[in-house]
């Protein structure tokens, strides 16, 4: 079983990491091979890969097919439907997943987040909304989330925004169609009447029904740099305490009915009640791949002991996911299917496949040893980085949320539903009991050693990884082991080549509509922009700038620019100096006031880092009524290599730029305020004569940027233009001795069948 298990996943895994979907004939291609191999080597597992690439392929089809048409793009339309989950609360709004009418032109289940609402939509009501939706699109960057992969994996054909929304009401109907999204509506919002604005309001929420949305963004870098993030979400391992706690009851309560006659044996009472209690509490925490894996698991397990059958724990975990695949084909682009199954799989991997451990601690600590090293490779490549403090901490942190706090939460919130007078005061002491321990949390993920960042890695040190964490927790004698603790360690170390002494690396990222752009030389980066804040709360120094940084092994940024306040510029400056240990902060303006001592750009200030040399090119003395044409201008040149980075400047700016004469060929310049038309002037164009014109522009942005007749100037002067939001990140390597290298564009080099062009 589990040899069929791990072949269907793989073939789940090639389906996934395809650039294309492939047609009907090679689908019947690979069904030719599987089978003819599985004969011929009388292996029916083999037969497995192809049924795992069957499912995906039909899934993938399924969802790419029923994405928004992109005539339809950006154009404002009316729909109506039913909300399809509990709407979370951001950026001063709600966002929601909406399930249209069959008879609407528009994807069958859109995301819309409806900003200044006049009321909060309610779970399972029907809406009549006027919205505006595009094309799943997320950024494309090195070490970046892949936004695209989760809408596919939720079948969600579109995103957008609400305009206007009238409501028809929640009827009957609607409620026995969705029974569990209204109960956990119910249940979420009952919860946050009764504890308001307290710091542990959202943890609360996130251990009765699965949500989180009401944790402070600095509660979520406290829990991941301690390793703690699984405990405020329904966890695998709450799921199974709830079903043993069914089960105990159950048993407890069929022995007092046999005293008294009845039927039926302690054991299959607490089997169906624990089996029971988990598919129930798994579907209010919304299924979430965990609970589906620890559920299904609970299940097989169950059914094995009601029919007296033996069952190994391998076997139970390969069961559970084919069965999770079966359900969820796609459930291999979710984090918490690796994390999920990689736990299990490392602990099984430590006790030699057997459940039972020669004492209750040592069985503990053994399986925190076993998920902390097992799951390095999940983290590493999901993440970027692991929690150095995570053993210590969970060490004490499970228990206290396992054994105390998720069942008064449970009891919480059934009193709450029952008799609200006595479901507050219980709920209201957990939130404090949350509170008091929360510097278990809080006090150790302040230290500046408690995570440690793991830089994009090569093939190479990939093996290297997963093969250390194999090796560190199989049952090999003690230098076995400790040689694949060594590969661990020394993949994690691992750091890209950086620039030759006298060469650059220039990557200007894909951050929507706005700029972020990072200069590397051999030991020193910087930071030039750093993206836009969003309206939801985020920003792009958070989504973008700071995994990208992590990617490339960067541990520190000698300088952070800021070239302008305007925030598609300076945004995320703040995220990224409060993730990254900044040196030296420089703006025009005070967009960086409020996160150190700031610096001015200055025309004629030149300095040099690796022999390679830096200048500000503007501003000069005069100072600009706009604070566009009073951006920071970068000149980076190595050789008769330069790079040209210009912020927003316009007309007055470019003009006083070539009247100074300080402005020569340069190699590649970032397009002057995103491709409009009040810059990129016919003189200042002519003044680059640059090879490449890179355009820091979002896609299909309200502005129409870049304008056609600017970016037919620049081609028209010879440059090359690459429109960001099409290329994603771009990157060059200039090195003093050799003719640069044509640009590696992240979009089209790494193609993954769910992301448009």
């Amino acid at each position: 079983m589990v040899a069929t298990a791990l072949a269907w996943l793989l073939g789940a895994c090639a389906l996934l990491w395809s650039a294309e979907l492939p047609g009907p004939a090679a689908v019947a291609g690979l069904w030719l091979a599987c089978t003819l191999s599985a004969l011929l080597l009388r292996r029916p597992a083999l037969l497995g890969f192809a049924v795992g690439f069957t499912l995906t392929w039909l899934q993938c089809g399924e969802r790419l097919g029923a994405r928004l048409d992109p005539a339809l793009e950006g154009a404002t339309l009316t729909i109506t439907g039913t909300v399809a989950s509990v709407p979370q609360s951001i950026g001063g709004g709600y966002r929601f997943e909406f399930l249209t009418d069959p008879e609407a032109s528009v994807p069958p289940r859109v995301e819309v987040t409806w900003y200044e609402p006049q009321w909060r939509p309610d779970a399972a009501e029907r809406l009549e909304l006027e919205v505006r939706l595009r094309r799943p699109r997320g950024f494309a960057n090195p070490g970046g989330r892949d936004y695209e992969a989760r809408l596919l994996r939720e079948g969600i054909g579109a995103t957008g925004y609400v305009r206007a929304a009238a409501r028809s009401g929640r009827e009957l109907r609607d409620v026995m169609r969705a029974p569990v999204l209204v109960a956990r509506d119910e249940i979420a919002l009952a919860t946050r009447a009764a504890l308001g604005e307290r710091p542990a309001a959202g943890i609360v929420a996130g251990l009765s029904v699965g949500l989180q949305d009401a944790l402070s963004t600095e509660q979520w870098r406290q829990l991941a740099r301690t390793g703690t993030s699984h405990l405020m979400a329904i966890s695998g391992m709450h799921i199974g305490m709830f079903a043993v706690i069914a089960a105990w009851v159950a048993a407890r309560l069929q022995k007092w009915r046999q005293r008294r006659g009845a039927r039926g044996t302690a054991r299959d009472a607490a089997v169906v009640a624990g089996s029971c209690a988990a598919l129930a509490y798994g579907a209010l925490a919304g299924w979430s791949v965990p609970t589906q894996r620890t559920a299904i698991m609970i299940a097989i397990v169950a059914f094995a002991l009601h029919a007296r059958r033996r069952i190994g724990a391998g076997d139970a975990l390969a069961l559970g996911a084919i069965a999770v695949l079966i359900l969820e084909p796609l459930a291999p682009l979710a984090v918490g299917f690796w994390l999920s199954f990689g736990a299990v799989a490392a602990i099984l991997l430590v006790t030699g496949g057997q459940l039972t451990q020669a004492g209750v601690l040592r069985g503990y600590a053994q399986a925190q040893w076993a998920v902390t090293a097992g799951l390095v490779p999940v983290l590493a490549a999901s993440f970027g980085a692991v929690s150095i403090v995570s053993v210590v901490v969970n060490l004490l942190a499970i228990p206290l949320y396992t054994l105390v706090v998720v069942p008064l939460v449970l009891i919480g919130t059934a009193l709450l539903m029952a008799w609200p007078a006595a479901g507050s005061p219980v709920l209201a002491g957990t939130a404090w009991l949350i509170e008091v321990t929360w510097p278990l949390i809080a006090v150790p993920a302040q230290w500046s050693w408690a995570t440690w960042g793991i830089a994009g890695l090569d093939p190479w040190a990939w093996l290297a990884l997963c093969v250390g964490a194999a090796a560190a927790l199989a049952p090999l004698p003690a230098s076995g082991r400790a040689a694949g603790f060594v590969l661990v360690i020394a993949a994690c170390a691992w750091r890209p080549t950086p620039p030759d002494a006298g060469a650059v690396r220039f990557t200007m990222l894909d951050v929507g509509q706005g700029l972020a752009a990072v200069v590397e030389t051999r030991h020193h980066v910087m930071v030039y922009d750093a993206g836009p804040a969003f309206r939801s709360g985020s920003d792009a120094g958070a989504m973008a700038v700071e995994p990208f940084l992590r990617h490339r092994g960067v541990r520190q940024v000698d300088v952070l620019v800021a070239s302008h306040d305007d925030l598609d510029h300076a945004g995320g400056a703040a995220s990224v100096a409060g993730l990254v240990p900044v040196r030296r902060f420089v703006a025009s303006g005070q967009a960086l006031d409020t996160v150190g001592a700031v610096e001015s750009c200055r025309r004629g200030e030149r300095w040099e880092w690796d022999g390679v040399t830096f200048e500000w090119l503007h501003p000069g003395a005069r100072r600009f009524e706009k604070d566009n044409d009073n951006s920071c201008v970068l000149r980076v040149q190595t050789g008769q290599h330069t790079v040209l980075l210009t912020g927003d400047i316009e007309r007055l700016a470019e003009a006083e730029i070539v009247g100074h004469g300080r402005l020569a060929h340069v190699d590649v310049v970032l397009v002057p305020h995103h491709g409009s038309r009040t810059s990129s002037t016919p003189a200042f164009v002519t003044a680059t004569r640059a090879r490449w014109a890179l355009v820091p522009s979002g896609h299909r942005n309200r502005w129409g940027f870049p304008k056609p007749d600017v970016v037919e100037r620049w081609q028209s002067a010879g440059a090359e233009v690459l429109v960001g939001s099409a290329t994603g990140a771009i990157e060059f390597e200039l090195h003093p001795q050799r003719p640069i290298a044509p640009p590696r564009l992240w979009r089209p080099s790494q193609r993954r069948l769910w992301r448009d062009p």
